[in-house]
């Protein structure tokens, strides 16, 4: 190993193992940091704007453009490097890293979901450029306000909370033999709460919020990753999604919903939700529906494991059983058609990997090269869909937003100093992304976290 590895593998594990002592060693540093002769991603425009500065003062940008002049900054020369919005991953499940996933509360209590859930954080997203992440279905209100509050090192996170689910529906983790609800340890720490009416969805949505969550996740459709739910039930009535949402809209924030089939989605559009998550076997005439209304609501795609995982028997995950595999080949069947759709039909799309468990979660960023790789996105769109569009829909929590001062997934004055510097250009590579040694820099809220420059 060579001098200036050993450097560097020291420097990244200092920034890592001292914890929230890294940001408050910050407060001696100086006041403003100047990116010179970069070429920026904006988290929007389709092209590079080249030979650029930009600003950073305490935690975001201030300005970006050509020769800033801030006689007082500390300079870090980009080198022509590209500078990019830090990547936002918004379907993520941080606390089912066990190596059985979804199934994790048979074999594990909570205390260790939350420590798998802390390490994965940290180390497969922040430390590889991933500095948001919404996690939509578990518990994690508590980890999200350590992160806020800098007592854990990870990304900045929102979450759904415990995701709103019908008895037998994707939420229902329970064992075949639970005969009543509070037997399903899972309940018990509000990974999910079951719901069967208007009323339980009202409880349930007053509880989560008041517990911390900043949006609301129900299941509206059948799933893959569960075990007694076919893929073509509704899962959740039209008065339990609309009364989700009536409780959303009053606490200021918005609902997303699971789904697959195509009336499913219908009844959630009918309904007011916002955020679509997979969505596989729609039809043509709800895709364009949604392209209608803009950015009032956004797609969700999840193309690494509906494409790459899905679709093939033999790929999926060992802990799924024979059942769940079938649903995932009748999944991945749909996943490329509603893709080309999606973008045919100009719907507003956000991406997000849903890919979790010591298998899947430090591979996270393969989500984003699938879309380029095997489905035939542009890379500049693949890009902006966890970047600039993630940070709009991120700030649809209004009220509840836990950083409501700047904006996310933009390199532009006004927005959180979320920062990462690669070699190369992943506008024109996009497999670059993947190979850790071009990420040169990893910026979040103005703290450095990783510099190998």
């Amino acid at each position: 190993m060579t001098a200036v590895v050993k450097s560097v593998l020291t420097i990244v594990s200092i920034l890592v193992l001292c914890g929230p002592s890294v940001a408050l060693a910050q407060d001696d540093a100086p006041k403003q940091i100047l990116f010179t002769n970069v070429n920026v991603f904006d988290g929007f425009a389709d092209e590079l704007a080249m030979d650029t500065d930009v600003l950073v003062e305490g935690n975001h940008i201030v300005e970006v453009g050509q020769n800033i002049s801030a006689p007082d900054a500390t300079v870090i020369d980009g080198g022509g490097r590209t500078l990019t919005p830090g990547l936002i991953d918004m379907h993520t499940h941080v606390t089912f890293e066990t190596n059985q996933g979804t199934n994790g509360f048979n074999f594990y209590d909570f205390g260790g979901a939350g420590a798998m859930a802390a390490q994965a954080l940290r180390d497969n997203m922040l430390m590889r450029g991933i500095t948001t992440g919404r996690d939509i279905a578990g518990n994690s209100r508590g980890i999200a306000r350590l992160i806020q509050q800098g007592q854990l090192i990870g990304p900045r996170l929102y979450t759904s909370g415990g995701v709103l689910s019908a008895t037998g529906g994707h939420g229902d983790f329970g064992g075949p033999t639970d005969t009543i609800h509070n037997m399903d340890y899972g309940m018990l720490v509000e990974q999910s709460y079951i719901v069967d009416g208007r009323d339980d969805v009202i409880e349930s949505s007053r509880r989560n919020f008041r517990n911390g969550a900043h949006f609301t996740k129900i299941m509206a459709g059948g799933g893959v990753a569960s075990l007694y739910d076919p893929l073509e039930i509704y899962a959740a009535t039209q008065e339990e999604i609309e009364a989700a949402v009536e409780i959303a809209s009053e606490y200021g924030t918005y609902v997303a919903i699971h789904a697959y089939n195509d009336q499913s989605y219908k009844r959630s559009l009918d309904a007011g939700v916002r955020s679509f998550e997979h969505g596989f076997l729609v039809t043509e005439k709800t895709v364009k529906r949604m392209a209608r209304m803009d950015q009032d609501i956004a797609w969700s795609f999840q193309c690494y494991m509906s494409v790459a995982t899905f679709g093939d028997y033999d790929s999926m995950p060992d802990f799924f059983t024979h059942e769940q595999k079938l649903k995932g080949v009748a999944v991945g069947k749909g996943a490329r058609n509603a893709a080309a759709m999606m973008l045919e039909h100009d719907v507003f799309m956000v991406g997000g990997s849903d890919m979790f468990s010591p298998a899947y979660g430090p591979r996270m960023k393969e989500d984003i090269t699938c879309r380029v790789n095997m489905v035939n996105y542009p890379e500049a769109h693949a890009l902006k869909m966890s970047t600039g569009n993630a940070g709009i829909v991120l700030k649809w929590s209004k009220v509840l937003d836990p950083y409501p001062t700047y904006h996310l997934g933009r390199i532009a004055p006004d927005s959180y100093a979320d920062i990462l510097l690669w070699e190369g250009n992943p506008l024109e590579n996009i497999d670059l992304i993947l190979d850790e040694s071009k990420l040169h820099l990893v910026m979040k809220d103005g703290v450095v976290y990783k510099d190998i420059m």
